[in-house]
Formats: C-alpha cells, structure tokens, sequence
C-alpha cells in the first residue's frame, strides 16, 4: 500500500481506511502484504497497530544503516528505497534504488485466486408515490423504511428541501440478490459516510452495535468504509437474538485490556484471543471489542 495523499483526513481515519484496504486485499488475494511510506509518515501518521500488523517498506534518502535510530511506529523495515537518482543502464533517466530482506519476498507463489461477482442477478422492486401537501423527504423516507440520501439518488432530486404535491416518486420497496431478499419495508438502509464507525451509527439510530453486526453479517465491526450500505431496522427487539445484546464493547478513553477484562469479568488473554489482538498494550478509543 502505497498512501501518500491524505486530503485532510484525520491520523485516526487514516490509519482506519489503510486497515480496511490492507485487511480487504490481504482477504482477497490470500496474498500478505505491506506498506511503502516515507519516514515522517512512518513516524506521525501510520499507528503502532497497523505496524504490528503490517511489514513496512521506507523510503528514505539519508544513511540507512542509521536508519535503527530513527524512530517510527517499526522497529525494522524490510525493504528501503534509498534513492530516486540512480541509473540503469539501458535506461534514460533516473530510477529508484531499493535494498530488500529477504523476507519482503513471497514464499507463496500460488496464483491470485479469481474474484467472483459476489452481486448476480440483481432486482430491485419499486412503487410510485404521489407527494402529498405537507409532506417533507424525510416524512415519506421514514414511513417506506429508507433514507433520504436514497431517495434523491434514484429520484435525481436536486434540492432535498424541494418537494411539490404531485411530484411522483420512486420507491425502492425490497431488493433481491442471488434470490435472497436482502431488503424489506420497514427497514432502514444506511449508507456510511467517510469518518462513521458503528459505535455511532449504533447510537444515532438507537440501535445496539450488536443489532447491527448480527443483520448485516458483519465479521469485523471494526472496519466499515465509505459507500458502504447497512440495514437498520427501526426496532432491534425484533429481529436481534438477546444473547448477543452484550457482546460487544467500544472502548473508552482512558480504558485498558486489563480495565475492559475486570469489568467483563473475563480474562486479558480470552479477550485477546476472542478479537485477534496482537498487542495487548494497543487498543483504541471507538475500537470495538467483541466481548462473549
């Protein structure tokens, strides 16, 4: 991975949108993979976290051999670009100049599995609705059990705050995938936007973190990512097993493994083994943690 330009966003979304790329290509490529940077980003920007999890490339143009007293979120690098003026022969203009260990080389050499199209025969059902007097966009999306995001995208509104009685509307009222109803009236779909974590869409619609893993089959709830849709049914008592009411925790400022594992009654090294922890002494706040 190669994460250079940051456009303004957070040491914290950062170093969440590396991990959901990282975990992504490394889920779909059964292939390890690692992250090039430079040095002032291996040091303020990319996290303890992602370096105990991820190998590093540097680039860096002084004296590498000193490089082991420079500190960064590694302790060792395993590749280093230690020059962009080289030259190759045959080659016009200057090149990159790499010294690589011997663990920045696969040992697998299995070819990249195919992707298959996880979307197939798509249908979505819809049903017109004629604007009434009085009515707003989000009136009519909480009656059909949508959003208004949803309704101006498929009904190409230009202004949200601009409705007449009517004005036809398109409902999106279930969709069906690979011939599973994926959703129904009544329910709600949310599209995550850049900075959620589901701690706080969890809160926003009143809903547990819990509710909204166990409906959408959520494997880690630690990485969502912008775009990306989840179903919110309005009342959790429904459709959420109560077993799993309690089975998740959002860490707090101020918390440790040890704090979190007192509270729960359970032991540092169940949560470490329940959530993958590589190092007990890195958790963050807004991580959540599956608990039972």
């Amino acid at each position: 991975m190669d994460y250079e330009v940051f456009g303004g966003v957070s040491v914290e979304e950062s170093n969440n949108i590396a991990q959901v790329f990282l975990e992504s290509v490394r889920r779909l490529t059964n292939k390890e993979v690692i992250i090039y940077s430079d040095l002032s980003n291996s040091r303020d920007r990319f996290s303890r976290q992602l370096a105990n999890n991820y190998e590093l490339w540097l680039a860096y143009y002084g004296n590498y051999n000193e490089i082991a007293e420079v500190e960064t979120s590694w302790e060792n690098w395993i590749g280093i670009q230690y020059t962009d003026r080289g030259t190759v022969a045959g080659v016009n203009g200057s090149v990159d100049r790499d010294l690589y260990t011997e663990s920045i080389f696969l040992s697998d050499t299995n070819s990249i599995p195919e992707i298959e199209n996880q979307v197939q025969n798509f249908n979505t059902n819809t049903q017109d609705y004629i604007v009434q007097r009085g009515d707003t966009l989000s009136e009519i999306a909480l009656k059909f059990g949508t959003t208004v995001q949803e309704l101006v995208e498929i009904n190409k509104i230009a202004n949200p705050n601009l409705i007449f009685p009517g004005q036809v509307l398109k409902i999106i009222t279930n969709s069906t995938i690979n011939g599973q109803e994926t959703r129904a009236t009544g329910s709600i779909i949310y599209t995550v936007q850049r900075g959620d974590t589901l701690s706080q869409i969890a809160q926003n619609y009143g809903v547990s973190v819990a509710h909204i893993v166990e409906i959408n089959d959520i494997q880690n709830p630690n990485l969502i990512f912008p775009g990306e849709k989840l179903r919110i049914t309005e009342s959790n008592s429904q459709t959420l097993n109560p077993i799993l009411q309690n089975n998740y925790y959002t860490v707090q400022r101020g918390d440790t493994l040890s704090k979190i594992a007192l509270k729960f009654n359970v032991t540092v090294s169940y949560l470490v083994n329940l959530n993958g922890i590589r190092n007990p002494n890195l958790i963050y706040v807004g991580q959540i943690l599956k608990i039972r």
